[in-house]
């Protein structure tokens, strides 16, 4: 009995001769015998590439506020990465960039629009959202150039916008896309000026074109004589025809306007589509003397509340002002370098209805001639 082993101490044994043999095996195979999972789980995860994942959210908008017919729509973008380097920039889909891991985008358009997100990795992530809730530029809802604001939003009785430097302009409705020309079967009479043609596709496309709301003033940029349309100015008078449809063209460059906005001066489809808008809401506006100033006095633009229509400033009176459109009669068809242009409107020292039309000539001018521009967008 005394020469036998214990059970307890077999068992001892036994486990001994199996750590010896997982210790001698670890030393052979060079794995240390155990197994470390938390660090294998470490590795494998440092050996895994991580992609940016991008969230992206429109901004919300509550049907019952009042902002309704959405010229755009701000998408928000957010970017994650489990790489412990982060996000090295977003790129927007007008190819833009913006470091970090967060960026905002204003759509214009409804459509989809793709974004991507660079890791510090290397590792690009993209993303796509669509577009829905933009309202379609119409007669109804105008286009807002940027770096306008709004002041008015009725667009039947006027609606207007006005630029940094104080500039105001009126939209004028054209629900067909089609511009009126009252002289456009009378052969003494042609719109052949670039800009008519310019304005007349612009309409087709966006239904409507903006007039100033005032009589063009002159406004200084850097000791530089720009065209502008500004309340309470003095209208720009003495001034020729040449001089005048060049400085109207220039003034949105002078203004630096972007979104492809160009301004000229007044046409004739421009005029007449005008006064056919503005009759809708005072009769018979276009053929009587009972709204503008004439009484031999020229007021800053926009002082005859009478001649307030539309939001629109002394179209009746004030100064007469000149438009593109030709006037051919024989006198200026025997000189080819020199033509009429016609002049609409009364103005201080002579009552005239606004639809009148006389020719003058281009390089000439008067104390109560001025002009007016017009904005549209290319």
């Amino acid at each position: 009995m005394g020469g036998k082993l214990s059970p307890i101490i077999i068992v001892v044994l036994l486990v001994l001769v199996i750590v010896i043999a997982i210790v001698v095996y670890g030393v052979v195979t060079g794995t240390g015998g155990f197994t470390n999972n938390s660090n294998s789980n470490t590795q494998q995860s440092e050996n895994t590439v991580a992609t940016p994942v991008l969230s992206l959210k429109k901004k919300d908008i509550d049907e019952n506020s009042e902002e309704k017919n959405l010229n755009s729509v701000t998408i928000t973008v957010t970017a994650t990465t489990e790489d412990k380097d982060g996000i090295a920039e977003i790129t927007l889909p007008d190819k833009t960039t913006v470091k970090g891991d967060t960026a905002t985008f204003e759509a214009t358009e409804n459509k989809k629009y793709s974004f991507s997100a660079t890791g510090v990795n290397g590792e690009v992530g993209t993303g796509t959202i669509e577009v829905t809730e933009i309202a379609e530029i119409s007669a109804s809802n105008p286009y807002v150039p940027t770096g306008f604001t709004v002041i008015n939003e009725d667009v039947d009785k006027g609606f207007v916008i006005q630029d940094e430097a104080g500039n105001q302009y009126v939209w004028v409705p054209v629900e067909s896309g089609k511009l009126t020309r009252e002289m456009v079967l009378n052969g003494k009479y042609e719109e052949s000026s670039t800009s008519a043609t310019s304005l007349v596709n612009s309409v087709a496309k966006y239904y409507g074109f903006y007039i100033a709301r005032f009589e063009t003033s002159e406004y200084d940029i850097d000791g530089e004589s720009v065209a502008a349309s500004m309340s309470g100015k003095i209208p720009w008078t003495n001034i020729t025809y040449l001089d005048a449809v060049n400085y109207a063209n220039d003034s949105a460059t002078k203004f630096e306007y972007e979104d492809g906005c160009s301004t000229a001066l007044m046409n004739s489809y421009a005029w007449d589509t005008v006064l056919k808008w503005i009759d809708i809401n005072y009769e018979n506006y276009s053929q009587n003397t009972n709204y503008g100033n004439y009484d031999y006095t020229v007021y800053p633009t926009g002082t005859t509340e009478s001649d307030t229509v539309n939001n629109i400033c002394d179209l009746a009176g004030n100064v007469r002002e000149w438009t593109t459109e030709i006037y051919k009669d024989s006198a200026s068809q025997s000189n080819d370098n020199i033509k009429q242009r016609v002049i609409r409107g009364g103005s201080a020292n002579l009552s005239r209805t606004p639809s009148s039309h006389i020719g003058y000539a281009e390089n000439t001018s008067d104390t109560y001639w001025g002009f007016r521009m017009i904005l549209y967008k290319q």
